[in-house]
């Protein structure tokens, strides 16, 4: 009996909380499928998940045409609503979304390197 409870408390121990799960499968996410085309010259470069935040962070790039500072700034109601509207429809979001957790969206200048929008989605962005 004292054995069967030391195993209990020994598998429980190495148990991973959601949010190192959530890091270490966006680590190997990144690490198996980046950088990868999402098309209309947008370019996924990282899912990066912050533990002390309890953030998932998409970096991502645009080039071409759509790499220009005004354009993306004409763009950002579009971009703010496709943001949240990503977070509530990813499947793949679904046990983050239920946790509380926040999204972030950062958009870098392909050619310059400069961040062309950034947007942070929270539970009270995406209705949970």
């Amino acid at each position: 009996m004292i054995l069967g409870l030391m195993l209990l408390l020994i598998v429980g121990c190495n148990q991973e909380s959601l949010e190192e799960r959530a890091q270490r499968e966006f680590q190997e996410f990144t690490r198996k499928n980046c950088p990868k085309d999402q098309g209309n010259n947008v370019i996924l470069d990282s899912l990066v998940f912050d533990k002390s935040s309890r953030t998932l962070i998409e970096y991502s790039r645009v080039t071409n045409e759509c790499d220009d500072e005004e354009f993306i700034r004409s763009k950002k109601a579009s971009l703010d609503e496709g943001s949240i509207q990503l977070t509530r429809q990813e499947v793949s979001y679904k046990r983050l979304r239920d946790a509380g957790f926040s999204f972030r969206f950062i958009l870098r200048s392909h050619s310059s390197g400069k961040v062309l929008y950034d947007k942070t989605v929270t539970k009270d962005d995406y209705g949970y």
